[in-house]
Formats: C-alpha cells, sequence, structure tokens
C-alpha cells in the first residue's frame, strides 16, 4: 500500500511538472505569437508611411520636409525637390545654406526674419519668390507646423504662381475699379461745382435784373451779364457732354475727305478779325504741301486746332503773336504726316503744370478760370481726340516767352484731284465770298412763311416771339406727324422753311424730313432745318444724312437761324439764277 501510494505521489508531481511546463510553452508560443504579429503591424504601419510620404515626393509642385526641432536639421526632404528647384535633395540634407540658391538672398534674410518671430505654436505660413530648375522666377509658398508632440516641424512647401498671378490681377482690377469710381466721383464733385457756380451768377443777375426793372441800363446790364455766364455754362455742358463720351468709349470718328486748305482758310477767317481787334499779329501758313485733301475727321480735327487757338488767344497780351502752321512731314504708302502747330507769345506755363496740363479740369491755377474763363476740359478733350486720330500732341512752354502746341497725326491721302493752290508757302488770305457775305448781313426773315415743329410749349412760345420779332410768319406743329400732315395739305411753295426738333413724339423731326423729302410734290426740297438738343457732332451729320439743309443746336441762337437760312436762300437764288 505504501508502495502504491509512493509511485502514486512520484506520478503525481511529473504530472504537476508535465502540465507546468505546458502551460510555459503555450504562454512562450502565444508570447511569441502576439509578439510577431505584432512586429508586422509596425512594419505594416511603417511602409504604409513610407508609401504615403513617397506619394508626397512624387508631386511636381509641392516638396515635404521634416525638421528636427532640437537643432532645426531638416532630416528628410521628399525627392521631387530636385525637379522643382534643380537642387539634389542630398545637398540641402547636408547643409541648409544651399536652400539660399533656390530663394534668393533678399528673400532668405525675409524667412529667417519670420522664424525668429515664430511662436512656434501656431502654423508659420508665408510667401515667397524662388526660381525653378529651368531659372523662371516663380511663387510660392511655405507653411511650416510642428507635428504633435515628437520633436518634429512638418514643412510644405507649394508653387502658387498661377493662383498667385490670378490674385495680383484681381486685385490690380480691383485697384483699378476703385480708382475709376473715386474718378468720377471726384469728376461728378467738380462737375457740380463749375455748373453750380455760373448757374448762381445767372439766377443772381436775373434776380438784379427784376429789381432794377423801372432802371432799364442797370437792368440791361445785369442781363447781357447773364447771357455771358449763359453762354459759359453752355459750353462747359458741351465739354462735360464730349469728355463723357470719350469716357464711356462713345465718341466716334468720321473717315470722310476734306481739304487742309480750306480748313486753315476757314480758321483763318474766324480768328482774324477778333486777333486784330485785341492787337494782335496774326498768321496762318502752309508748307511742304503737295497733297490737299486727305480722308478723316476734319470737326473733330479743327476743334481740337480752335481749342488751342482760343487758348494762344486768351494768354496773349496785345502786340504779340498767335501763328498757325501746316506742315506736311512726309508722305508714305497713301499717307501723309502731318504736322499742326500753334504757337504765341503769351504768358507761357509753369514748368510744374506741363505734366498733368490734359487732365480733366485742371487749370494752372486758382486765377486762371476767374481772369480768363474756362473749365479746364478744353486741352483733356483735344488729347483724347488725337489720341483717337492714333496721333500725338506736344507741348512746349516757357513761363513769360509763349507755348507752343503741336499736333502730329497721319492721315490717308483722298483718292482725288490733288491740285494745289499757288501760294502754298505763303501766309493763307481771306478768301470768303463778299457777295455771300454781304447777303448775309443783309438778310431778314420778314415775310417768309416758316413752319415750326416742336413739342414744348415753352420753347415754342420763345422761338414763336423771337421769329416774329424778326418779321416772320409762325405756323406750329406739336410733332413731326403734324408737320407732316401741315406740310402735305399745304399749297405747294406756301411754307419757305421748316425748323423741325428731333425728339418729338409720335414721329421725330428726322422720319418726318424722310417722309417731306420723299413726298414727290415740287416744294419737297423746300429748306429744313433741324433745331434740337440733340447737339453732338454724330447728330449735325445725321440731319444733313437724312436731307436736312442744317442743324441748329438748342438753346438756339437766332442770329444763327437767320444767318443759316440767308446763306441757303443766295445759294438757291444763285444756283437757279445759273
Amino acid at each position: 500500500m505504501t508502495g502504491i501510494l509512493r509511485y502514486a505521489s512520484q506520478n503525481l508531481v511529473l504530472m504537476l511538472l508535465f502540465l507546468a511546463a505546458s502551460v510555459l510553452v503555450v504562454f512562450f508560443f502565444v508570447l511569441y505569437i502576439c509578439e510577431r504579429r505584432k512586429s508586422g503591424k509596425y512594419r505594416h504601419a511603417v511602409d504604409r508611411t513610407n508609401d504615403f510620404i513617397r506619394a508626397f515626393g512624387d508631386g511636381r509642385r509641392c516638396i515635404h520636409a521634416i525638421v528636427r526641432v532640437e537643432d532645426q536639421r531638416i532630416i528628410y526632404m521628399s525627392p521631387n525637390f530636385y525637379a522643382m528647384t534643380g537642387i539634389e535633395p542630398e545637398r540641402v540634407l547636408a547643409d541648409a545654406e544651399v536652400l539660399r540658391e533656390a530663394v534668393g538672398k533678399k528673400e532668405a534674410r525675409g524667412i529667417v526674419k519670420e522664424l525668429e518671430i515664430w511662436d512656434r505654436i501656431s502654423p508659420l505660413d508665408l510667401e515667397t519668390d524662388y526660381k525653378n530648375a529651368g531659372g523662371e522666377n516663380r511663387h510660392g509658398r511655405l507653411v511650416l507646423e510642428r507635428a504633435g508632440n515628437d520633436g518634429f516641424y512638418l514643412a510644405v512647401f507649394m508653387d502658387i504662381t498661377e493662383e498667385y498671378e490670378l490674385r495680383q490681377e484681381l486685385q490690380n482690377d480691383l485697384e483699378q475699379a476703385y480708382k475709376a469710381s473715386q474718378a468720377k466721383s471726384d469728376f461728378l464733385s467738380k462737375m457740380s461745382h463749375e455748373i453750380r457756380t455760373p448757374m448762381n451768377g445767372i439766377l443772381g443777375m436775373l434776380n438784379l435784373a427784376k429789381a432794377h426793372i423801372d432802371s432799364p441800363q442797370t437792368a440791361e446790364d445785369y442781363l447781357v451779364k447773364a447771357e455771358s455766364l449763359s453762354q459759359f455754362l453752355l459750353t462747359l455742358i458741351n465739354d462735360i457732354l464730349d469728355m463723357s463720351r470719350i469716357e464711356s468709349g462713345k465718341m466716334e470718328l468720321e473717315s470722310v475727305a476734306f481739304d487742309l486748305f480750306e480748313v486753315a482758310d476757314k480758321l483763318n477767317s474766324m480768328f482774324k478779325s477778333t486777333m486784330e481787334g485785341k492787337g494782335l499779329h496774326w498768321e496762318v501758313q502752309m508748307q511742304d504741301f503737295d497733297v490737299r485733301y486727305v480722308v478723316g475727321d476734319e470737326l473733330r480735327l479743327t476743334q481740337v486746332i480752335i481749342n488751342f487757338i482760343s487758348n494762344a488767344q486768351k494768354f496773349t497780351p496785345a502786340g504779340g503773336t498767335v501763328s498757325v502752321t501746316f506742315r506736311q512731314m512726309g508722305r508714305l504708302e497713301g499717307n501723309l504726316h502731318l504736322m499742326i502747330r500753334v504757337r504765341d507769345t503769351g504768358k507761357g506755363i509753369k514748368s510744374d503744370f506741363l505734366s498733368r496740363i490734359f487732365r480733366p479740369f485742371e487749370q494752372e491755377d486758382a486765377s486762371t478760370a476767374h481772369h480768363y474763363g474756362g473749365s479746364g476740359l478744353g486741352l483733356a478733350i483735344a488729347d483724347n481726340i488725337i489720341r483717337l486720330m492714333n496721333g500725338e500732341i506736344i507741348v512746349d512752354s516757357e513761363e513769360g516767352k509763349g507755348t507752343e502746341f503741336v499736333v502730329y497725326v497721319t492721315l490717308p491721302v483722298a483718292d482725288m484731284d490733288q491740285t494745289l493752290p499757288d501760294n502754298i508757302d505763303t501766309t493763307v488770305e481771306i478768301r470768303a465770298e463778299e457777295a455771300l457775305r454781304k447777303a448775309v448781313d443783309e438778310s431778314t426773315l420778314k415775310g417768309l412763311h416758316i413752319l415750326l415743329a416742336e413739342d414744348n410749349d415753352i420753347n415754342a412760345e420763345i422761338a414763336i416771339e423771337l421769329l416774329e420779332m424778326e418779321g416772320a410768319v409762325i405756323e406750329r406743329a406739336c410733332d413731326g406727324q403734324e408737320a407732316v400732315h401741315m406740310f402735305m395739305d399745304s399749297e405747294p411753295g406756301e411754307y419757305d422753311a421748316i425748323l423741325m426738333d428731333i425728339q418729338m413724339p409720335n414721329m421725330n423731326g428726322w422720319e418726318a424730313t424722310k417722309v417731306i423729302r420723299s413726298s414727290g410734290r415740287k416744294d419737297s426740297d423746300l429748306l429744313i432745318f433741324a433745331m434740337s438738343a440733340n447737339a453732338f457732332i454724330e447728330d449735325k451729320r445725321y440731319s444733313l444724312e437724312v436731307g436736312m439743309d442744317g442743324h441748329i443746336s438748342k438753346p438756339v441762337d437766332f442770329d444763327e437761324v437767320r444767318r443759316v437760312i440767308g446763306e441757303q436762300l443766295y445759294f438757291r437764288r444763285n444756283r437757279k439764277d445759273v
């Protein structure tokens, strides 16, 4: 029994030892398996991280780097650094100073300065210029951010050149829009001041005239001053409208053949008497021409020259000289290179004002408008007109000695007879027809039967009374359609002329003129004049195109009405005599 127990006891110990060994083996086996699986997981994670980093490195517009916090050393640089900058990443890893080759010294100093003030908490975000692998100037963005608490910074550098250029373009557009808006505000403010000033004078003079109605001479003096201010206001409004059309791109230039010698002759006739009356020596010269007719916008070119001559007359004292010279500079491939110079011996222009002389509303000083008048728009308009002609204006002036405006413009030579006057190098003399001038001076409206087409009652009342004071017999139509009916119902030859407003209800003046001209009546060629607030040159041209004999702009100068009717009657009588 004892032996059996001893045997059983020994076997139990062996069994326990075997069981313990088995447990240890299983434990270590499980531990081994867990460790193997754990290490495999880590390796997989590392592999995925490497793949992620390599994916960054494949980009051509984005560089990634890892910077160690403790010594600011770059320990990783994505391989595409070379593709973007032309610098080997190994050189950067060995010495970060190599980065200066990519960004330049100035930009590098800026980056260092930003790093010095960086709080190391919030991301650092800055932009800089750099050179790419091809040596081109590019623009990049650097973002530097601490990667948790692991002691590393993650740096990302992106090429944002296209985005930067688009941003710059939008910024420039915004600045231009702001400047344009500011210019419009300044223009409106200045315009308001320039309009209100003469308007205040007009109203004041009219009130004074009313207060002195019992003193005819005093009242007349006030009315004359009010009329002068009204003319100034009208000139200002015309200049503002011209400037507005130029700024909006709506001013169109005409291309028709015209005679340069006739332009010079008109200028001579226009200014000769006033220049002599002021005691100025005046001359117009034509030099070196073998061409007479060119193609362009005669009215606009003349407008520019008239502005220069008017200023010369205004600022030149008695005893001085004002001269205009037309000169052919050359002729090449069917084009005439033309110079027009207006020179005076007046007060001259201060040197500091020459750089801004063509700006709207600019005048040399505050006393200019007070002593000489003007709005400061004339030269700006002239400059813009010549620019539209692809020409140039040169100004030369010396204070106290005089000023010279020179226009250079190229115009096509017209395909027509270019026979020139004999005196092409001498002063142009007045060649106005004395018979015509005498006829116009002696002409009156007395006995003329005139049809007035005017829809505005006040304008009609003024026109009727003033025309009747001239001796005319007036009938009124309230719109274009009524004017046509009255003409068609009249006896042939009953009306001597029609004064036609343009903007009228039912039928405008242009349409009414077309109907009358195409009516087939014997008197369908009677005189028809536009008398309208449509005052642009384009409107005047269109009035002639539809068959009108002239265009009189409102506010109406009734001396002009008498003159233009007198001229047309003279031409018609002489045409019939021939």
